[in-house]
């Protein structure tokens, strides 16, 4: 009778502890619990993200191109757009899903998916690498994303490629991009309705095709407009954001008034301003020109904002080049890229959101910047400035082609990272405080301001920053140049990214450019102690567990023998 109750106990004990256990495991499976134990945070998505990922109310699904046969650091790559997308999904639910395709196999999918990327212009990246027997072999790598909502879709180019950076440190960069591109592409995607920018006209600035390659680039973001409001600032009211790109002519105190206002109810303005009237164009009718100090009545604005556009010119030994004709007189020509020290190559700010993982900026008669005033309302980031050779020439600037024939010594250029574009934030000065309202000023509703709402406004000293070359063609259409695309050495500068970061930062009013600054160490291993101590390590990871071993073996006999021996005693 006594053993039946053992049995039934133990069977009812039995049953208890099952059912606490599957209890436990729903709860447990009900919880989802994440611990991110890395120094920089790098899988713990920031607060806006997961915002917008859990109040996400249209499903968006996600090609994953970036699959297959890869190398080690690609393939780390793409274990981090996975580890990314499968942390979207805990915030989105069933909102959002993905699919990795390997465009490289033989299936017909795969074929469908290399057409779709060909017609979107996404074409692979060569990958080169040695094999142990000194070859080297050729694989093609897509590094791109598509996110579809619907019917609309957007590519997403998963790999940063900065000039002068390692492959690891590119890869690097990749990752520490990817949840800024990805929120990026994803906003845009399900972006309702777009917000309104405009370029300002009438005053000599840029015509719509010399911007025009900036303009397409911006067009996925923004409305672009463009127009004169003249003396109207009701006329501005609707813009996120103002782009004043090179103007020739003066402004009218009225249109001063205007932009004022504006800026002082919140406004966002992009200033591109030459201080100097020389051009490149001016240099191919003659081989010499002077630069003289162009006033477009600004002067005054700019400085009661805390900025003054110094009529200098800046020379940098880092610089871009030009193709120069060699050949003697008579002789066909024969052209020769020589550099240019009046085309600076900007550095710029790595720790800034508008500026992080962009390239060189290339410049063109480039002028210096001064921050004036002692306003603690706002708070001036410099974005761009030389490098550490370089040079101002006080104006009048006397510029010759024959200048490229001198080579440029270091020790003629004794100044060092002269800023030529900053970031101002905060409450700006109104320019015509204690001032009546010009004459011409239509009458307004909006109330008059002194001191501004918070905003922001980014000042540059060179507007062909934002100028894309043009071929103007008698007998077909002009052909359209890539912006900081240099036909002489073929490379890419950052001209159109520093234009659209910085446009983009303007009109972030919840922090989405911030996701731009995320730094992940990237932790190489010392070549000379690899090469020095391999053979010592090794040895120590092939000894230890064949000592751990021998010493396991000796040791638990003995131990038995103690134990077991004087039991049976």
């Amino acid at each position: 009778m006594s053993g039946k109750l053992n049995k039934q106990r133990d069977l009812l004990s039995f049953g208890l502890l099952l059912a606490v256990v599957l209890a436990v495991n729903m709860l447990v499976s009900s919880v989802v619990l994440r611990l991110d134990l890395t120094a920089e945070k790098r899988y713990t998505l920031a607060d806006i993200t997961k915002e917008f990922l859990s109040g996400m109310d249209q499903p968006v699904f996600a090609r994953v191109y970036l699959s297959g046969d890869l190398n080690v650091g690609f393939s780390r790559l793409s274990q981090s757009v996975e580890d990314k997308l499968d942390e979207f999904g805990v915030y989105a639910g069933s909102n959002l899903d993905y699919r990795f395709i390997d465009p490289n196999d033989s299936s017909d999918e795969s074929q469908r998916a290399t057409e779709k990327l060909k017609e979107q212009g996404l074409e692979p990246v060569p990958v080169y690498e040695a094999k142990e027997d000194g070859s080297r072999s050729r694989t093609l790598v897509y590094p791109y994303l598509i996110l579809q909502s619907g019917d609309a879709e957007i590519a997403v180019n998963l790999l940063e490629n900065m000039p002068g950076q390692s492959g690891a440190e590119n890869l690097n960069s990749s990752v520490e991009v990817l949840e800024f591109k990805l929120m990026d592409a994803a906003r845009r995607l399900l972006m309702e309705e777009m917000p309104r920018i405009a370029f300002l006209e009438g005053h000599g600035e840029y015509d719509e095709i010399d911007v025009v390659d900036i303009t397409d680039a911006l067009s996925r973001y923004y409305q672009v407009d463009r127009g004169n409001p003249g003396s109207s600032p009701e006329m501005l009211a609707p813009y996120e954001a103002l782009i004043i790109a090179g103007p020739k002519r003066e402004f009218s105190e009225d249109e001063k008034y205007a932009i004022d206002q504006y800026i002082m109810h919140g406004g966002r303005v992009l200033w591109l301003i030459d201080a100097l009237g020389v051009t490149m164009d001016s240099l191919q009718h003659s081989m010499q020109t002077v630069g003289l100090p162009l006033d477009i009545n600004l002067n005054d604005q700019l400085f009661r904002y805390g900025f003054r556009i110094n009529p200098v010119v800046v020379q940098d030994v880092q610089s871009g080049m030009i193709p120069v004709n060699v050949a003697p007189a008579g002789q066909a020509s024969q052209f020769v890229p020589m550099p240019w020290t009046y085309s600076p190559l900007l550095n710029t700010n790595s720790g800034h959101p508008v500026t992080r993982n962009v390239n060189v900026v290339k410049g063109t008669f480039v002028s210096s910047i001064d921050t004036v005033g002692g306003d603690r309302k706002t708070v001036k980031t410099p974005l761009l400035r030389t490098s550490r050779y370089s040079r101002e020439m006080e104006s009048p600037v006397y510029i010759s082609l024959g200048q490229v024939e001198e080579q440029p010594a270091r020790e003629n250029f004794p100044q060092s990272h002269i800023p030529v574009a900053y970031l101002s934030e905060g409450a700006f000065t109104s320019a015509f405080l204690n001032r009546p309202v010009p004459p011409g000023v239509n009458g307004s509703d909006m109330e008059r301001r002194d001191l501004s709402v918070p905003t922001r406004m980014i000042v540059v000293a060179d507007g062909e920053i934002i100028r894309n070359e043009v071929h103007r063609r008698e007998s077909a259409n002009p052909g359209i140049v890539p912006l900081g695309y240099d036909e002489v050495t073929r490379q890419t500068f950052g001209n159109k990214q520093f234009i659209l970061n910085a446009v983009n930062y303007l009109t972030d009013e919840e922090g989405w450019m911030n996701l731009r600054t995320r730094n992940y160490r990237l932790r190489l291993l010392d070549r000379d102690k690899v090469a020095n101590e391999a053979g010592f390590w090794k040895s120590i990871n092939l000894g230890i567990p064949v000592v751990f071993v021998l010493f396991a073996g000796l040791l638990v006999p003995f131990w038995r023998k103690r134990r077991y021996g004087k039991e049976t005693k």
